[in-house]
């Protein structure tokens, strides 16, 4: 015989459902809202005064095609969910799943990176640790070709 208040009691009252269906519905609606934010090739800069925003130069001497397969790999690396196309990256933050835009060119030499968050007016610093780990995979990746 189960006691008042027992955890039996919270799991056949189901009152408590509510919460990770809100939690989802909420995912989902942000991710379909923010997807005209979406960046349209590399932009131009971080906007003035942006604190969600970090853009560097990588030194790297690299062909087009060997880039684009670390960056794909270095995805491969993430714990949170990322999706990769030629140029851009969507990497997501862990809890509240914000996407957040990283693009990057290359420019026989160097390659321009930028890592920006989609939502919101600040990333605490994100964007700056995933572009040092990014950095810091590129610096260690056996890269076999050059640029031409």
């Amino acid at each position: 015989m189960m006691a008042t208040g027992s955890v039996g009691d919270f799991l056949k009252n189901r009152s408590w459902l509510w919460v990770p269906a809100a939690y989802i519905a909420g995912l989902l609606l942000m991710n379909v809202l923010s997807i005209p934010f979406a960046p349209d090739g590399m932009p131009e800069d971080c906007p003035e005064n942006s604190r969600n925003c970090e853009r560097i130069q990588i030194t790297l001497d690299v062909s087009d095609e060997e880039l684009h397969k670390a960056m794909e790999d270095w995805v491969d690396t993430r714990i949170f969910t990322a999706s990769f196309s030629e140029g851009h990256i969507v990497d997501r933050t862990l809890l509240m799943q914000f996407p957040d835009d990283l693009t990057y060119e290359n420019k026989c030499g160097w390659i321009e990176v930028q890592s920006e968050s989609r939502i919101g007016g600040s990333d605490f610093g994100v964007n700056a640790d995933r572009l040092d780990d990014l950095e810091e995979f590129l610096n260690s990746y056996d890269f076999k070709t050059t640029c031409q």
